[in-house]
């Protein structure tokens, strides 16, 4: 299990990271509002990701199923692939959730705490994590949408094996 997770919370001490040195370095120059935009995009972004990905489940998930169920139909070794085809989609989909659910909570969060009187003194500070957690969120969710390009990337080299090793069979049996 451990083995599984550690590249997983080594990219997301290295995120952490590049969000918190671009925000040190760029928080005298970018405010809050500078963000508004990117926000934004970021969460249309998700929320598009999120939907694609579903989509997928969808098409995936019933002939990975039947492949379990159903042997002389399809083959294990196909159910297993979509199996696992299914398990980086569903966290891509906890990705962008993931992703939604920040950006929620900055923008509701982050107003709300420059009125705050104990705070008041602190913007640059707070600049600085609403900074890095931007950075931060849109570093993964550029991975969820490099992780759905993979997916399409290996649906269309299959597809493409597939279709060679039907003609090759075709050609043979002429």
């Amino acid at each position: 299990m451990f083995k599984k997770l550690f590249p997983i919370i080594c990219i997301q001490i290295l995120f952490i990271s590049i969000g918190s040195i671009v925000a040190y370095y760029s928080v005298s120059s970018v405010t809050f509002a500078d963000f508004s935009s990117s926000i934004s995009v970021l969460q249309n972004i998700s929320a598009a990701v999120f939907t694609l990905t579903g989509i997928w489940i969808a098409y995936l998930y019933p002939e990975a199923i039947s492949a379990f169920t159903n042997p002389e139909k399809l083959t294990i070794l196909k159910g297993s692939e979509n199996a696992k085809r299914i398990e980086r989609l569903v966290l891509i989909i906890f990705t962008s959730a993931f992703v939604l659910i920040g950006i929620l909570i900055l923008t509701l969060s982050f107003p709300i705490l420059l009125k705050l009187p104990s705070l008041i003194n602190k913007t640059d500070l707070l600049n600085q994590i609403y900074i890095a957690a931007t950075i931060y969120l849109s570093l993964n969710q550029l991975r969820a949408i490099s992780g759905i390009m993979t997916n399409n990337l290996d649906f269309v080299y299959r597809l493409t094996f597939l279709k060679t090793n039907q003609d090759v069979f075709d050609d043979l049996n002429k």
